[in-house]
């Protein structure tokens, strides 16, 4: 969702503890967004199914609807979600169970932290076959429910640990933003999920982890990334001690993804800029 385009100085300050070892280059621009059904988007992931291509979606409000893109920002496929809506969807997660792939969309948004529940929702990962246009109905639709320990939430940033097979949340607009972690779970009831920590930052948009183990975490100041490991993601989070990439802060960048040894991010649509998707190539 929308912030002012001024950084907070937390945001600065919380930088400053971290090591800046040049792993990536600086980004460049690879597309601008001319679609105009990419209103605003707030999610981005890479597709097992249709490799080199990246599965996108738009903010709160909009039809519950996620799109097939390629690396110049062009819609290849538009894969409808039947019977769910898009009340706040900010997170998009790819994950492989043995010879399948499965999208989860975070319905995570909660900006003034009033809702008795958020959710994920878990659909089989479609493959572009020449068809332009997938439903993928409510009965192929798994559904988390889930509330949290300490009450109503904000959050942004969901990434999938392969290696402990559960999810890491970070929030948003708490001063020390609280991190969980938890497996997908669709069951009747709504789930509760507790705190593992907090980190002593906040305004968290976006997160991936990749097979190798290394983790990306962004807010609207700075990206954070933790090397190869075969550690928990939320242990290693939560001991908040990470490399700085270069990066020059997007208007609105609320999406991060991994493709192969390089990142990705796309900027949200603000007020006279326009949304551009960045590539963040490896140094080495």
């Amino acid at each position: 969702m929308r912030i002012g385009i001024l950084l907070p100085l937390f945001l600065v300050l919380s930088a400053s503890q971290f090591s800046n070892k040049k792993q990536f280059l600086g980004q460049q621009v690879l597309a601008t967004i001319e679609d105009d059904r990419l209103v605003e988007v707030s999610g981005l992931e890479e597709s097992f199914k249709n490799p080199g291509y990246f599965w996108t979606h738009n903010d709160s409000g909009s039809d519950p609807v996620i799109y097939l893109i390629n690396n110049r920002a062009e819609i290849i496929m538009e894969v409808e979600l039947k019977g769910v809506k898009n009340r706040d969807w900010e997170e998009i997660v790819t994950v492989q169970h043995g010879d399948e792939s499965f999208i989860y969309v975070g319905e995570i948004g909660d900006n003034k932290a009033v809702h008795k529940s958020v959710e994920l929702f878990k659909v089989p990962e479609p493959q572009f076959t020449g068809q332009k246009f997938v439903t993928i109905n409510n009965s192929d639709i798994e559904i988390m429910s889930f509330t949290y320990a300490e009450g109503a939430r904000d959050a942004e940033a969901l990434l999938y640990d392969q290696s402990q097979e559960e999810f890491v949340l970070v929030t948003k607009r708490e001063k020390n933003a609280l991190v969980y972690s938890f497996p997908f779970e669709a069951k009747n009831e709504v789930i509760e999920i507790k705190s593992k920590g907090t980190v002593p930052a906040k305004l968290f948009t976006a997160a991936d982890m990749n097979d190798k183990g290394e983790v990306l975490l962004k807010h609207y100041g700075a990206i954070y990334y933790w090397g190869p490991s075969d550690e928990p993601a939320v242990d290693r989070i939560l001991a908040w001690n990470a490399i700085m990439v270069d990066y020059i802060p997007e208007p609105q960048g609320e999406a991060i993804c991994w493709n192969k040894d390089d990142f990705y991010t796309i900027s949200e649509k603000n007020v006279g800029k326009p949304q551009q998707m960045l590539q963040f190539k490896r140094a080495n």
